[in-house]
């Protein structure tokens, strides 16, 4: 089977993934063709989690065909749980409160974030939030979460965020770009701390 998710945006070519690999048969193979790369990471990310085997090809005009093999999953290791709160950080601006002491406390919030052993799961950034992993301005604070991620927690930046605000993919300095069906996933399956 093959599906054709190019110019969709975030979520529907992993909801269109996730909805053909339920209808699909055991032991088949399921072609996702898509033409960007936050969607292709989404989807790889996707089927990875899932367990699925992949295989992914460049095509022509900057398209990419993912190969998904269902049937056939692959173990997959979680991090050590004894270390990682089961908790999502949702992360909505790049400051808490206004001006610039909401500035200086979002930094200071994240940089004390390190000195616990018991770390959150996930950090999700959304609508302004984007900014704290993306701009020049925050290379202080994008050092300590790589240090974050480098302990092992999931750090994800909206996609479809990004677009909005015309940054590009290649301008995330830390973590992965993220999508709604990962972010509702996380949403509805651990406690949630919204800033």
């Amino acid at each position: 089977m093959k599906i054709d998710c190019c110019n969709l945006g975030c979520p529907e070519p992993v909801l269109k993934t996730k909805k053909a690999l339920e209808e699909l048969e055991e032991d088949s193979l399921l072609e996702v063709l898509v033409n960007s790369v936050s969607s292709l990471e989404n989807v790889k990310r996707f089927a990875t989690k899932s367990g699925y085997v992949i295989r992914v090809e460049d095509q022509e005009g900057g398209k990419f065909l993912i190969t998904i093999i269902k049937g056939y999953k692959c173990a997959i290791v979680d991090k050590e749980e004894k270390n990682f709160l089961n908790k999502t950080f949702f992360i909505k601006t790049d400051k808490i409160g206004n001006g610039e002491l909401g500035t200086t406390l979002m930094k200071g919030f994240l940089k004390t974030m390190l000195e616990f052993k018991a770390l959150p799961k996930n950090l999700v950034f959304v609508n302004e939030g984007v900014f704290l992993t993306t701009k020049d301005e925050n290379l202080d604070l994008i050092e300590n979460l790589k240090e974050l991620e480098k302990r092992g927690v999931n750090i994800y930046s909206c996609g479809l965020c990004l677009n909005f605000y015309n940054i590009d993919t290649d301008d995330l300095k830390v973590g992965e770009v993220g999508n709604a069906y990962d972010s509702m996933d996380m949403l509805l399956n651990t406690d949630v701390v919204s800033l």
